[in-house]
């Protein structure tokens, strides 16, 4: 430890010379007739210098406490620290006692005369002396200022270096970090980051040992929160160092550098296929993973394949995307993140897509580029700004093939010698070599004879070239696919089970994304047909009891249904799905091998020709496997064909239709299968052109084409596809997937037929997500006329139909055919002994909304308490349907009296607590509750509190939902109604105004009226404009929303809405506001607890 009496005695000789220069600086202040800056300055860092002091000095005097696990290297770096906190209290010392003796200077002898002439001529000299010396106070207190800094550095360096003695040592690993730590990490790294520059512009070797000793504790603590690279660094990697180094240089990754950081840093790797690039990179990301806060990837294979990059990139920063773009969003939010990040993008060889596309803006952040094409050098903007990857250098390839081989040590010259051979034949590629040693490991060949299987294995290929007229890639990997070829061939010749396997699992993954391939959905899509056909045998037993309350069958309904019976019976598929042996189905779901399927996966892994990531017991394949087998010369179209299917099968397998595969899990799982469902459906369509083109380029022939037609399984598979792309938020790809089963179904069975039925229903959904009303209630239309005709008005299902067209009428503004529907629903289900209890609730919940727009508020708070009540113990209190009903509770409460608004918070806060934790923060359902809190708070007289909750709600609904939809519309009426509230009522009405624009509302109005949303935001810029004064605009717009309410459920129903009423009160008052002075009084409920409206003598007075 540092010399005690030094550090000490420092301390305390700095401190009392520090207290004299503050008496000095105190008087000069107090004699001045105006506040010099300078002096001020000099005050603020004499008692910054003081307040760090001592708390060095507390900090070394609780260093006797010895903790436990401390280590001799612990100690000699806190010993280092300490000796340069000696070194800068000296030198400190120094520059304070300068500073003392010239504030002596400056202060004088004082003038024996009492007179104020005497003091004023003292105060004078004063400040000609200050005058005088003020550039060398100047220069004083920057020397100060450094010091501070300095010293507060090492502080913090010390209280980490304590922090991290004192946790166990076994806890040391990133995993095990506290939270206090990284915390302590990241500020430290921060302070040197800022202050290293400014020190070495001084040049003082005791300010840079300072720094240099605190960034030595400060790289023991990783700041790395997250962390995902395209591959798994593999364990014998090899070569390149000296590249790895000075690109750790480049980035300047330790922020060495004095240079002002004004640009993006971005480094691009280029080269062949199988050259190493990714494994360079991911390398690269590895060693310096403690010094990102976030280290991201993106596969920009192409423009799907990002888009999936980037969204897994949202759902980290539990973002929303932006127009249903997650690249939009992601980019956004990697722009604004304050901590260090680190973006790998992999595999960027489309030339039809732009690089700079995937950017994120600014000049924050450090981007890595993989890529093939040459041309995209120019996007490097750092040191050399790319390297060239061709090969290895001989020795590194030497070595790497040796590791990959498992050659035991020393290796003498007989053995260098067939790896120089092998090494040259393969060209020095990293990836070939792999593939090489993976092959001589295995005892396919030897180092002695890997070359002669080398030139046999080129030989095969270009003889399956000429006779399949092999019109793929010709360029530069043919090095990397020939040595693929040796250990793919030696599968496929292999009788035993396990080969078998793994080459057919091989070629079915082939078809998939290459990345991120999920043993759980394997395994899913394996034992799924078992639990579908048990699923299915209890749906036909609750069907045979439901039919008994169906109305009796006509005998032309009887003949139509036993016709629909013998089709689904002759074009149902009876032979065994087309999988992989070991996917295959098997008749009970407990049978399944998944030792044999692993058994498969190990076997490939063994070859290097896929990759299994332990941590998260995912599979993936380097590209160039990925495209070799599913286009090498030897696959047949008709071969490729196969496989795309068995990969089509396998994730339609693995999907669930609703009702069912409604957990957390199941919902997790289904998302991870987009960028496979997207891949597969592409190479559906590049064989049906192989296949195409092939027709055209033969000759003349008497058999007929072959076409395969839209069938049974193509329409179950796209309706299990659509689930997954509405529930990634891909509207318009579930629309055209869904519409396609729709008229197939319909078609085929009928609009009555249950599947036709429930088709029409998630369509519908469908439509309503994109904010297409009409058009789900119109099919909703069908469903119910249909379900009527064929089943009767008291069938469970007709019930829930009923229920579900109820509340779409609802937000058409048809409020009294909603309401009848959703009575006769909720009473047809009481009475009904087979309805689910949960769907009763749920009704229930939905008549309440109704009962709220007639104005009835006790009703609309008595029904969704029992729907709360009962969804919370059929479901559970965190179920997403159990919160939609406690949310719909707490509005309700609203307008009960402000002795309920407290229950309303309560709720809320729960509500939107659940909603974050298990949707997201930026989820349009997290967006609501945010917007249902806010107006909570501002009925609770919270209004600035509301009023931030709304300006950061309001941009993310705009980004990810549309300036038009009617979720962000209502959120900008209410966020106007605060505003209002708190008087500023010029700034509500630009809102109130934009949000009634009628064109906003165009795809959800209906064609005989106005939105609902609009009608109430009408309302609202009614009562703003009163308040305001402006009488003649408020009775201007009274006008307009007589026309429109008097459309409200059609047929002039509209007159009868307690509206109308409320209406023409407000006619009266604004009328007689033209004449005099009136007194307008408001509901208690739109001003909360404060229960008058914002204008003297608690009223509105206009003339």
């Amino acid at each position: 430890m540092a010399d005690p009496f030094s550090i000490t005695a420092a301390s305390a000789g700095l401190i009392e010379i520090l207290w004299n220069c503050s008496g000095y600086v105190k008087k000069i202040l107090e004699s001045a007739g105006k506040i010099d800056e300078t002096i001020f300055g000099l005050d603020h860092e004499i008692g910054a210098l003081i307040s760090v002091n001592k708390s060095l000095e507390e900090a070394y005097n609780a260093e006797n406490i010895k903790f436990p696990g401390t280590s001799l290297v612990e100690k000699a770096r806190v010993e280092s620290l300490w000796h340069n906190v000696g070194t800068l209290l000296q030198d400190c010392q120094k520059t304070v006692e300068e500073l003392a003796e010239l504030l002596s200077e400056v202060s004088g002898t004082a003038s024996s005369a009492t007179s104020k002439l005497g003091g004023k001529i003292d105060n004078l000299k004063k400040s000609i002396r200050m005058d005088i010396k003020d550039d060398e106070f100047k220069k004083i207190r920057l020397r100060l200022v450094n010091y501070q800094n300095s010293l507060q550095v090492l502080l913090t360096a010390l209280t980490l270096a304590y922090t991290r003695s004192s946790q166990d040592s076994t806890d040391l690993s990133l995993g095990y970090l506290s939270q206090e730590m990284q915390t302590i990490g990241f500020k430290l790294q921060s302070q040197i980051a800022s202050l290293r520059p400014r020190l070495v512009s001084i040049g003082s070797t005791h300010f840079l040992d300072a720094i240099n000793s605190a960034a030595a504790v400060a790289n023991l603590v990783s700041i790395n929160k997250h962390f995902y690279i395209p591959q798994t660094v593999s364990s014998i990697f090899t070569g390149r160092q000296q590249l790895l180094a000075d690109l750790q240089g480049y980035f300047d990754v330790f922020g060495e550098s004095t240079k002002p950081t004004s640009i993006q840093k971005r480094f691009i790797v280029y080269g062949l296929g199988g050259s190493g690039k990714t494994q360079f990179c991911c390398k690269f990301a590895q060693h310096n993973r403690q010094n990102f806060w976030g280290i991201f990837c993106i596969d920009a294979t192409s423009p799907e394949t990002a888009e999936h990059s980037f969204s897994k990139i949202l759902k980290i920063g539990k973002v929303e995307p932006s127009e249903g773009s997650s690249q939009r969003a992601a980019k956004d939010w990697l722009s604004s993140l304050d901590h260090p990040w680190l973006l790998t993008i992999d595999n960027a060889d489309d030339p039809s897509h732009p690089l700079e596309d995937y950017f994120p803006d600014g000049e924050r952040g450090y981007i890595l580029v993989t890529t093939r094409d040459p041309t995209k050098k120019v996007h490097g903007t750092v040191g050399p700004k790319f390297y060239h990857f061709e090969q290895l250098e001989t020795d590194e390839a030497n070595n790497l093939l040796l590791k990959a081989a498992c050659q035991p040590t020393p290796w003498d010259l007989s053995i260098i010698k067939s790896a120089d051979s092998i090494a040259a034949a393969l060209g020095f590629l990293p990836l070939a070599l792999v593939q090489a040693g993976r092959a001589i490991m295995n005892g396919i060949c030897s180092l002695a004879n890997y070359t002669d299987h080398y030139h046999m294995s080129w030989q095969r290929i270009r003889h399956a070239r000429r006779n399949s007229r092999y019109k793929g890639n010709e360029t530069t990997n043919w090095n990397v696919y020939s040595s693929y070829e040796i250990n793919l061939k030696n599968l496929e010749e292999s009788n035993d089970e396990e080969a078998l396997d793994a080459v057919e699992l091989l070629k079915m993954f082939s078809c998939f994304h290459c990345e991120n391939i999920r043993i759980d959905f394997l395994i899913t899509a394996a034992v799924n047909p078992a639990v579908e056909r048990e699923q299915r045998q209890k749906d036909q037993e609750e069907e045979a009891r439901m039919k008994l309350l169906a109305r009796e069958q006509t005998w032309k309904e009887y003949f139509r249904d036993t016709i629909f019976g013998i089709f689904e019976f002759v074009t149902r598929d009876r032979g065994p799905a087309i999988l992989p042996g070991v996917l295959r189905d098997e008749r009970h779901a407990s049978l399944f091998d998944e030792l044999r399927l692993r058994y498969a996966l190990g076997r490939l892994c063994r070859m290097s020709l896929i990759t299994h990531h332990e941590s998260s017991d995912i599979y993936s394949m380097h590209p160039l496997v990925h495209t070799w087998v599913r286009e090498r010369p030897e696959m047949s179209i008709t071969e490729g064909a196969l496989w795309c299917q068995a990969a089509t099968t396998a994730l339609a397998q693995s999907i669930l239709l609703p009702p069912h595969g409604s957990s957390e899990k199941e919902e997790d799982m289904r998302r991870s299968l987009l960028p496979h469902i997207n891949h597969v459906r592409k190479c559906q369509m590049d064989i049906s052109l192989k296949i195409a083109n092939h027709r055209k380029g033969r000759k003349f022939t008497w058999m007929p084409a072959l076409t395969s037609g839209f069938g049974r399984r193509q329409a179950l598979e796209f309706a299990k596809f659509s689930r997954v792309y509405q529930e990634c938020g891909l509207w318009n790809e579930a629309e055209e997937l869904q519409v396609a089963v729709k008229v197939f179904i319909c078609d085929k069975l009928g609009n009555e037929h249950p599947a036709a039925i429930a088709i029409m229903l998630f369509l519908s959904a469908t439509y309503w997500n994109q904010a297409r009303t009409n058009e789900a209630a119109e099919l909703q239309e069908q469903v119910y006329r249909a379900c009527l005709k064929s089943l009767g008005p008291d069938h469970p299902r007709t019930l829930k139909v009923m229920d579900t067209l109820g509340s779409s009428k609802c937000f058409q503004g048809r409020y009294k055919d909603s309401l009848q529907l959703h009575e006769k629903a909720i009473e047809g289900m009481k009475k009904t002994p087979l309805a689910k209890e949960e769907d009763l609730y749920i009704a229930m919940g939905n008549l309440g909304r109704i009962l709220w727009r007639y104005f009835r508020y006790g009703e609309a708070k008595d029904a969704h308490t029992q729907a709360l009540q009962g969804l919370r113990r059929i479901l559970g209190p965190t179920h997403l349907q159990t919160l939609t009903a406690m949310e719909d509770l707490a509005m309700s409460y609203l307008d009960c009296g402000e002795e309920w608004l407290e229950r309303a918070h309560d709720l809320m806060i729960e509500v939107l607590s659940q909603r974050e934790f298990r949707l997201g923060k930026e989820q349009p359902f997290t967006l609501l509750a945010i917007c249902n809190l806010a107006r909570v708070k501002s009925a609770m007289d919270q209004t600035a509190e509301a009023e931030e909750l709304f300006r950061d709600a309001i941009p993310i609904a705009e980004r990810s939902l549309g300036m038009n939809h009617f979720g962000t519309l209502s959120g900008k009426a209410h966020f106007a109604r605060v505003l209002v509230r708190q008087k500023r009522y010029d700034e509500a009405e630009e809102i109130f105004i934009k949000v009634v624009e009628k064109q906003r509302y165009a795809s959800a109005a209906r064609e005989d009226g106005d939105h609902p949303d609009r009608i109430f935001a009408l309302w609202y810029l009614v009562e703003c404009y009163a308040l305001h004064g402006k009488v003649d605009d408020a009775l201007e717009r009274v006008d307009e929303l007589d026309e429109i309410v008097a459309t409200i459920g059609g047929e002039g129903l509209g007159k009868l809405h307690p509206i109308q009423k409320r209406l023409a009160v407000k006619r009266g008052e604004l009328e007689r506001a033209q004449g005099g002075i009136v007194v307008f009084s408001y509901p208690k409920r739109y001003y909360g607890k404060s229960a008058a409206p914002p204008s003297e003598s608690k009223a509105a007075l206009y003339k």
